[in-house]
């Protein structure tokens, strides 16, 4: 990979369209006429000064991504646009494009030539595009990284900064080696990694807290929810409680109703027989009647004992009713009991209420008298209480409140039972006076007597029955309006009837069923209401839970990946850093003794204080020792330490920052300098060259631009400087902007930078093979 030619057009002073093509690195060397050898990846830039050769240097650095405008010699954004002249208008855009070649795939991308652009507007808008695609500023780094060079790396050396890693503090030069030993790309995987580490912190402290909001509300449901279905396991044992007995005493009802109609329809039927039969007799005797004038007065007689007999049976019809109505209102009273009346009650407890004032006013006294009335009022209290709770316990039913059956209905009672016993001997008297006159008649006609006899037997039997279908029509009454009663008492309790006609019947112990059903009904009272929306609610907020809780679990698990992540890229970093520095150091040596023609120079690390081995030499074998391994477990740390430590801050503490500096120990020949700093200038700027040469040479970029970095350097100098780019020349490019011959005799293409009175820096190119085979000509 090299870099085949770059395009700049509105750039700083570039104001039209230029291209720069530089040689492939990988060309054998050719020979000059002279005997000098060109080497074929080496191109030079020269010109005045002012002409804008460095321009060339900054819009290579943009391209790639610089933001720092005092890097760019500029103090805004828009300053990178050309601004025009007396005699050319500015420009509005400015654009540069680097054109790579990928043949051989070190870039990691599926093209074998990569083009990056950069452009810019003066109304501030921007943008990066890699191969025609619009990309971001973060994908041109990454792949940068990736590619072993960028704009803050060793690559580009710009005018006056050759200096800038010698005279750099120890932690800035660690941060100019992590790009010189090729990590850079893992160090951004990193950042990265960490980022994302960070906001799966934060994420993760938000998921906590909102579940830490809603837990308390999710419980409190969750207890709601708990009753809610209590009650609907109570509700359902008190429902089939209550079918079980209900359904017992509806059977039982039925089953007697079933047994009194058919004899109540039989009984009707014989009567209606009974009636005719009688009413045939009474034909007959009316007609004897009319035969004689004492059939007259005997059949007065016998209306009048009818009339009487009519009137008990209407009194004795009358007596069953009125005794089936108080026997049915006994078994009213008797099956549902009366709790006390409230203002029973609120009389009672402002009875005990008057006496805990007593009671107070006593104990507050404190004299013997009114202490012994204390102990009199604490024990009164004490009775009320037990007496108040066992009549709240054990309700009075209604079979011992006799006075509370209606008293009109047992006035009328009485009346009735007094008018039977008057009906009863006016019927003896009239029974008495037919004997008499039968007796009187019997010799005469007793034909008559014989069928007033079979009448009066008729109509006992008559009789007899009327009483029998009478109490049997009082005893369906009473199982009617039982059955009335009883429906009305299930569908209060239950809801319905339709559950009756197909259910199951069960033969219970009536009084156990039933204490049962009131416990029931106590528990459900002891429960209370619950809403039914609670259920919804309880429902959201447990699906809320639950996902905010996989979502932390996932949080989690990203956590732990991505800190096994970073623990591999910190090991790889390690490894991949001491390794190089041990051939940076050793080249560094190397190329410091020829630029010096001897002396010394090596590179120490500076470790953290908390490591005993503080600080040690440059040799290979003792530079650095493996960091410690990351531990895993940051997401137990970072709970426990909450608020007072963050991932980014923990991270630095504990993963791969021991190393904190890199110094420079360097003594030229024939001198006991050891800083670095006591060194001239050209000795500092050897010194950086030859750094610089250490690193292309342990790790080189696809390129390398030097900007007059050969400026401080005398002939002798230069002419090392120039034995080292023929060295190096063929592992990288090189891009030189020199004013020095011995560093321009090693390119194999020039170009000149000229500025006219326009302000525009316009481009002149000479191959320098070409030349050789003209000058030959």
């Amino acid at each position: 990979m090299f870099l085949q030619k770059i395009e700049i057009q509105g750039f700083k002073s570039f104001a039209q369209k230029v291209t720069l093509e530089f040689p492939r690195p990988d060309r054998p060397m050719t020979q000059t006429s002279a005997g000098n050898g060109v080497i074929a990846g080496v191109a030079c830039i020269v010109g005045p000064n002012g002409s804008g050769k460095s321009n060339i240097v900054d819009a290579i650095r943009w391209v790639l991504g610089e933001q720092s405008l005092k890097s760019l010699r500029g103090k805004k954004s828009e300053d990178v646009i050309f601004s025009g002249s007396d005699k050319k208008a500015r420009l509005g855009m400015a654009q540069v494009s680097l054109h790579v070649n990928n043949e051989d795939g070190a870039m990691p991308v599926d093209f074998q030539e990569v083009v990056i652009s950069r452009k810019l507007y003066r109304n501030g808008e921007s943008e990066y595009i890699i191969n025609k695609s619009k990309v971001r500023l973060q994908d041109v780094l990454l792949l940068l990284a990736k590619s072993n060079f960028g704009q803050k790396s060793y690559s580009i050396v710009s005018q006056g900064s050759i200096d800038q890693v010698i005279m750099a503090t120890p932690n800035e030069r660690k941060e100019y080696f992590d790009e010189a030993v090729g990590v850079k790309q893992f160090q951004l995987k990193r950042d990265q990694s960490i980022n994302k580490l960070e906001n799966a912190w934060n994420n993760l402290r938000q998921v906590d807290a909102l579940l830490t909001e809603i837990t308390p509300r999710l419980n409190s449901l969750t207890r709601q929810v708990k009753r809610l279905e209590r009650r609907a396991k109570v509700e359902a044992e008190l429902t089939e409680a209550s079918r079980k007995y209900y359904g017992f005493l509806w059977a039982d009802l039925e089953s007697k109703t079933k047994e009194v109609k058919p004899r109540l329809v039989s009984g009707e039927s014989k009567l209606l027989v009974k009636a005719k039969e009688l009413h045939d007799l009474q034909s007959h005797l009316r007609s004897l009647e009319n035969q004689d004038s004492r059939s007259k007065v005997f059949n007065d007689l016998q209306q009048a004992h009818q009339k009487i007999l009519d009137e008990k049976n209407k009194l004795r019809e009358e007596q069953l009713i009125l005794q089936n109505k108080i026997e049915l209102a006994k078994q009213r009273l008797t099956d549902k009991p009366v709790p006390m009346a409230l203002p029973e009650i609120l009389r009672r407890l402002k009875e005990l209420d008057l006496l805990e004032v007593s009671l107070t006013k006593n104990l507050v006294a404190g004299t013997a008298a009114e202490l012994a009335q204390a102990r009199e009022d604490a024990r009164e209290i004490g009775r009320l209480l037990k007496d108040l709770v066992e009549q709240l316990e054990n309700p009075k039913v209604k079979s011992e409140i006799k006075n509370e059956i209606d008293p009109e209905i047992l006035v009328d009672l009485k009346g009735v039972t007094a008018d039977l016993e008057g009906v009863d001997q006016r019927l003896v008297a009239a029974r008495t006076a037919i004997e008499n006159f039968n007796a009187a008649e019997e010799k005469k006609k007793g034909k008559f007597f014989d069928l007033q006899r079979q009448i009066t037997v008729k109509q006992e039997e008559y009789n007899k029955l009327a009483s029998e279908i009478s109490s049997l029509r009082v005893e369906m009454a009473r199982l009617e309006t039982r059955q009335q009663d009883l429906s009305a008492e299930i569908r209060q309790e239950t809801g319905d009837l339709a559950w009756l006609k197909n259910y199951p019947v069960e033969k219970i112990d009536e009084g156990a069923l039933r204490s049962e059903i009131n416990q029931l009904k106590h528990q459900l009272e002891l429960i209370g209401g619950v809403d039914p929306e609670i259920v919804g609610e309880y429902e959201q907020t447990k699906e809320r839970f639950d996902f905010l809780t996989e979502q932390g679990d996932d949080l989690r698990k990203s956590i732990n990946d991505l800190e096994q992540v970073i623990n591999e890229l910190d090991e790889q970093i390690q490894q991949q850093f001491d390794t190089s520095f041990k051939h940076i150091n050793h080249e560094f040596t190397k190329f410091f003794k020829i630029l010096f023609n001897g002396g010394k120079a090596e590179l120490v690390l500076i470790k953290d204080e908390a490591d005993p081995k503080s600080v040690t030499g440059g040799k290979a074998e003792a530079e650095t020792e493996s960091e410690p391994e990351f531990k895993p477990g940051i997401l137990k740390t970072l709970e426990a330490a909450e608020e007072r430590l963050s991932p980014k801050r923990f991270l630095k503490k504990r993963t791969g920052k021991v190393i904190t500096g890199i110094d420079i120990i360097a003594t030229p020949p024939g001198k006991k300098v050891s800083a670095i700093s006591m060194l001239s200038g050209g000795e500092r700027s050897l010194a950086s060259i030859a750094l610089i040469c250490a690193v292309i040479y342990n790790n080189p970029s696809p390129f390398v631009i030097l900007d007059e970095v050969d400026a401080a350097l005398d002939e002798a100098n230069s002419q090392r400087f120039a034995k080292i780019v023929r060295e190096l020349a063929h592992k990288t490019q090189f891009i030189v902007i020199t004013h020095n011959r011995a560093t321009m005799h090693q390119a194999s293409i020039l170009y000149g930078v000229t500025m006219g009175d326009e302000g525009i820096s316009k481009l002149i190119s000479l191959k320098l093979e070409e030349a050789e085979r003209v000058v030959r000509q």
